[in-house]
Parts: C-alpha cells; structure tokens; sequence
C-alpha cells in the first residue's frame, strides 16, 4: 500500500474508531509533507499501521519528486519488501493447487 498525502478520518469518535480498532498489518509506505494541511492526521493514520515506511518532503499536499538520498534509501528499503513478500507468496503458490479458473489472473 502506498499512501501519498493520506490522513486518518475526522468525524465522530463512533466513526472514527472502527476502521482504526486494530492496527493495520499490511506493508504501507507513507508520503507525508511537512507543509501538508492534512499533516496531522497524517501522523495519526501512520500510528495506525504496523511497521510503516515513511518518506518525509518539505512540500504540501503533493506528490514529492524523489530527489533526497535518505527518502530515495525508505523506497528502495519498502520495494525490497515488498519484492522478497510477493516472491515468498508466489512459491508458496506454487505449491499449492490453484484456486482459480487458469483464464483468471489475480493480482
């Protein structure tokens, strides 16, 4: 998962509290400017996740260009695993037999 400007909900504690009741297991990069509007709830949402990468930039809300070396070093780091996850996945597959009609393909 690749979060870029991502904020955890606002609203009512009843909404609120549901989707952020458990920590969220799954691989997630974080985009998160330090200028963002949304920066706090930024944070909070990062606070939701289970080990998360995050690449910090000095913009707003955007989509940041990759030109520091530490942020360039946090993506190669979350593609790295995500790579080693996928490869795992897939033979573990491949060991056992398929679920899906071999015209289907999931992704």
């Amino acid at each position: 998962l690749i979060i870029i400007g991502g904020a955890q909900f606002r609203g009512s504690h009843t909404i609120v509290e549901k989707p952020y009741a458990n920590k969220i297991k799954i691989p997630s990069l974080h985009f998160l400017g330090d200028n963002d509007f949304l920066k706090d709830g930024g944070e909070k949402l990062i606070e939701s996740f289970v080990d998360p990468f995050i690449i910090r930039h000095p913009k707003g809300h955007t989509v940041p260009r990759l030109v520091d070396e530490e942020n360039l070093k946090v993506m190669t780091r979350f593609l790295d695993k995500m790579e080693k996850e996928i490869s795992e996945h897939s033979s573990t597959e491949a060991q056992e037999p398929a679920d899906v009609d071999e015209k289907e393909m999931c992704i």
